[in-house]
């Protein structure tokens, strides 16, 4: 039987789905997160897996045959397949580049040359750099990983160095043009996306430079606290960091040549080649190094790019950071993203949520108030969606004419959208982006959380500029 089509249909020409029924198809979704996820400890897939039946049958009932919903989800998952496509590859090179000695030569030099004082602020700023280029996935999954090898070694706390990745990697879902984030969004709010990425680089680099000196300020309190009590700086610290470089230096061939697949892609990245084929280039180059450098055998190095590195250097702590990586480690999270972005596709193209967002919107008359409301809900979407495409994109439509109405460049409400439904989905436990950097960084997310200082204070500043400065700033208005 031919399959219906939703895609060509005029607007209201589809069932129109009630106010009430979108307050079912939402406040649904999120009791059943509370419920299987935080009440009963369950895995993400379950509760979406309820969440997707239970928007199938209130779109069934409102007049939508099973080939439509059917339609509708696999657009959404659609709309996520180069995501899950770069998920793919990264779960490949964290694999390949742990066996080809190039993690584990960024985690020897990183304990040469870091400071416990220096360490948050120097994580800070390098993987921001990295993830402008990279992505905030890409730089986690790459130097993320090596500095989360280094903190044990250097006494610093496992939870607030992954904060602090967290935190450093999502400045590139506000600024980088090279990451899909931003582009998602220069695409719904039709903004060129160099003039997205940069109309609110000031605000940007504010929030990054108070982020620093906050980290740098931790670190020099975590040291005198170690010195107390005898710690990082004492003869513990001091043999478990010469522990872990002898570890190091005995099983892998070190040297700058294993940085190789690194620089590779960052020269893929700056010549703004695609993420894919510039990460498939760097897993090559990876591949030839553990050949060539370490001495594995293709199918240990195929191996390792499949079910990930298996770490055996006989350090408890080393062998749990670089036993990591391979295609399927990445099955969970591809699994919980496909189930996302099918829920996402029938709230999006079923106009299931429609009045909802009519009714909330008409309520807000001032700037302040639109601005307010952007933030809070971009945040609210990512934990009831949860992912940050469907909330970046229903924010731009619940929003986006209210902006247009006050005369607000594209760009700029683009950026306002952008500061919340872009980059507090990872402080959700139970959205994709957080529980990639679970699997990633091996820290729970409520562990993290606090310490992703960007990922709050962001959002915050932002709407303090809008509903203190509103339509006044030069930026917010024609």
């Amino acid at each position: 039987m031919k399959q219906e089509k939703i895609t060509n249909l005029q607007p209201y020409a589809y069932p129109r789905a009630s106010f009430l029924s979108g307050l079912v198809v939402l406040c649904g979704l999120a009791a059943l997160m509370l419920i299987c996820v935080v009440g009963c400890k369950s895995a993400t897939q379950l509760p979406l897996v309820f969440g997707c039946a239970l928007a199938g049958v209130v779109a069934y009932k409102t007049g939508f045959s099973w080939n439509q919903i059917l339609d509708a989800m696999t657009r959404g998952i659609g709309d996520a397949l180069e995501a899950i496509l770069i998920l793919l590859c990264i779960g490949m090179l964290v694999g390949v580049w742990i066996v080809s000695g190039t993690v584990p030569t960024m985690i020897y030099y990183g304990l040469c040359i870091v400071t416990p004082e220096a360490f948050l602020p120097v994580v800070f700023v390098v993987t921001t750099l990295v993830g402008v280029v990279l992505g905030s996935w890409g730089a986690a999954g790459t130097i993320g990983l090596a500095f989360i090898g280094l903190a044990p070694a250097l006494g610093i706390s496992l939870p607030i160095t992954a904060g602090t990745i967290v935190g450093a990697a999502y400045v590139s879902e506000i600024v980088s043009p090279l990451v899909d984030g931003p582009n998602l969004m220069a695409a719904v709010s039709k903004a060129d996306i160099f003039a997205l990425c940069v109309r609110f680089l000031p605000v940007v680099l504010i929030v990054c430079v108070v982020s620093t000196l906050l980290y740098l300020v931790w670190g020099l309190t975590f040291v005198d606290e170690s010195i107390a009590s005898g710690l990082a700086q004492g003869a513990d610290g001091l043999s478990g960091t010469q522990a872990m470089l002898e570890a190091l230096s005995t099983h892998y061939a070190l040297g700058p040549l294993t940085l190789v697949p690194l620089a590779v892609m960052l020269l893929c990245m700056f010549m703004r080649m695609p993420a894919i084929p510039a990460f498939l280039i760097a897993i090559v180059f990876g591949m030839i190094e553990a050949v060539l450098f370490q001495g594995c055998s293709i199918s240990e190095v195929f191996s390792a790019a499949h079910i990930g590195a298996q770490s055996q250097t006989n350090l408890a702590e080393l062998d749990a950071l670089l036993s990591n990586g391979g295609l399927a480690a990445m099955m969970d999270t591809v699994s919980i993203v496909i189930l996302v972005m099918a829920f996402s596709g029938m709230a999006q193209h079923l106009h299931l949520i429609d009045e909802v967002i009519e009714r909330l919107t008409a309520h807000l008359k001032s700037f302040a108030q639109l601005v307010g409301a952007t933030v809070i809900s971009g945040a609210l979407f990512n934990t009831l969606l949860p992912d940050q495409y469907p909330a970046i994109t229903l924010s731009s439509q619940m929003y986006g004419e209210k902006f247009k109405q006050h005369g607000t460049p594209d760009e700029v409400w683009a950026n306002i959208v952008n500061s919340s439904a872009g980059i507090t989905s990872v402080l959700i436990p139970w959205n994709t982006c957080a529980v990639y950097m679970v699997t990633v960084l091996g820290v729970d997310c409520l562990s993290y959380a606090p310490f992703a200082l960007f990922c709050y204070l962001y959002p915050l500043v932002v709407a303090a500029i809008g509903v203190f400065a509103g339509r006044r700033m030069k930026w917010c208005s024609k």
